[in-house]
């Protein structure tokens, strides 16, 4: 049975490839702490609901007393980012179904998804995880999306259609066409003064029409992505933003690979 570290969370493209061969981060308590790999937060896709899963930042799930990081996910919102020093797969895992889940204060894992991140030689990279249900009965899919600040840096959005109609597209000081299934880079642009960014969206198909439009909470330095898919006549919109933060804020940063149980003797009263 394994010792967790318990950071608990509620929170809320680009398909990658092939694994880079760069070195392992080493653990030495002694040194300055070695940067993580990649940085990874995830989200529910399609899915209503929560969902708990885990993982050990430094990729030895199968080691005796891992380090493991549990993780709550709820529909809408993105998790806090997660460091990962591992050299090969990510290996999300899942609690045990037991008969009994208060028999043991301390949960089990098992083997849920492995998903490739991007790794660079140079720097941490930096990924966004999709979760979602498989076309199969209880099947579960995950994709990652490069959204490393290099690809999207501060004050840029990506705008992705997956919608089947040719759209128009107007977000706070940028107006531009979005043809159906294409994606496009934009700035977030807002006029001296205001604190949120407007977002409206045309359908062009059978002539000009609104289909969406709201307004979120905007500041300069923010980055993200929106996903624009289509049901019927109606285009649904889902955000993902990202105010850039210090690597040492993120879950599991700076763990230890493996979490020793505590041993020291208790009172007795």
């Amino acid at each position: 049975m394994r010792t967790c570290l318990f950071l608990f969370l509620l929170g809320p493209s680009l398909l990658l490839g092939q694994e880079n061969p760069v070195p392992l981060p080493q653990e030495n308590p002694a040194a300055e702490k070695p940067r993580p790999r990649n940085v990874f937060s995830l989200t529910l896709w399609n899915y209503q609901g929560r969902l708990d899963v885990a993982y050990a930042p430094w990729g030895n799930h199968q080691e005796g007393n891992a380090t493991l990081v549990p993780l709550t996910l709820v529909t809408g919102a993105r998790s806090e980012k997660c460091a990962y020093y591992g050299a090969g797969k990510l290996v999300l895992l899942r609690p045990k179904q037991t008969a009994d889940p208060e028999a043991t204060a301390i949960p089990e894992y098992e083997k849920f998804l492995e998903v490739v991140l991007p790794f660079k030689p140079d720097r941490t990279s930096e990924t966004l995880l999709l979760l979602g249900p498989g076309r199969k009965e209880g099947e579960w899919r995950v994709s990652p999306l490069d959204f490393d600040p290099q690809v999207l840096p501060k004050g840029k959005f990506s705008f992705v259609s997956r919608s089947t109609l040719p759209l128009n597209l107007s977000f706070g000081e940028e107006k531009f066409a979005l043809p159906a299934g294409e994606a496009k880079k934009v700035n977030g642009i807002i006029k001296e003064g205001e604190r949120t960014i407007k977002l409206s969206v045309f359908s062009r198909q059978g002539g000009v029409r609104p289909v969406f439009a709201q307004e979120w909470p905007h500041v300069n330095g923010l980055r993200g992505m929106f996903f624009l898919g289509s049901k019927g006549n109606a285009v649904q919109v889902t955000r993902f933003v990202d105010f850039p933060r210090p690597i040492e804020q993120a879950l599991g940063y700076g763990s230890p690979r493996i979490t020793i149980p505590d041993k020291s003797p208790r009172e007795e009263y």
